[in-house]
């Protein structure tokens, strides 16, 4: 039985709920089930905003987990909560530029904030960069179905820019995974 279960955590406004429902959807597209829980802090934007995704080849009896198989932290706050719950053979995925202090064998620091604004011209596309970056990891749902997903679900007027930043958000990984992004020591 192959079973993931992501936490995706960041401040409110950086779109990990939008990011939470493409990769739940792209995952049910792959033949994949998955279910979502998501939490926001009291404000809207700059609040704590968490999403927790399970992933499954089988049904999903209950989605609640203690601590996640992967974190993606986009924020300071979110690494800092969360961190400390990550077993041995957890693997994280953070913001290069947003989340400091990040260290690990299983901890890829990915510049997603700084890539949207310079090639995509998008702060707000750093959640789909993000999230194809995840994509690589999970190798369950393919980078097509993840990008055709994005670009569905994505608000009027940017779903070439979801699609390209999945694409781009893959490239990133594969290349972190060749050597380029990995942090080499263990523990925040």
């Amino acid at each position: 039985m192959w079973r993931k279960e992501i936490r995706l955590a960041g401040s409110g406004g950086q779109g990990l709920g939008l990011a939470a429902m493409v990769l739940a959807d792209a995952a049910l597209r792959a033949g994949l089930h998955a279910t979502i829980m998501q939490s926001y802090g009291p404000e809207a934007r700059g609040g704590a905003s968490r999403a927790d995704v399970t992933l499954s080849d089988q049904p999903i009896a209950n989605p609640w987990f203690p601590a996640p198989r992967i974190l993606l932290a986009l924020s300071q706050k979110a690494w800092d909560r969360f961190s400390p719950k990550l077993g041995a053979d957890a693997l994280a995925i953070v913001d290069l530029d947003r989340v400091q202090g990040a260290q690990g064998a299983n901890v890829w620091a990915l510049p997603f904030e700084r890539t949207a604004r310079a090639e995509l011209r998008e702060k707000v596309a750093a959640n789909m960069l993000a999230l194809g970056a995840l994509g690589v990891v999970l190798e369950h749902i393919p980078q097509e179905i993840l990008a055709e997903t994005a670009q569905s679900r994505a608000p009027k007027g940017f779903g070439q820019v979801n699609r390209t930043a999945v694409a781009r958000g893959w490239q990133l990984m594969g290349d972190a995974l060749g050597g380029i992004a990995h942090v080499e020591s263990v523990g925040p």
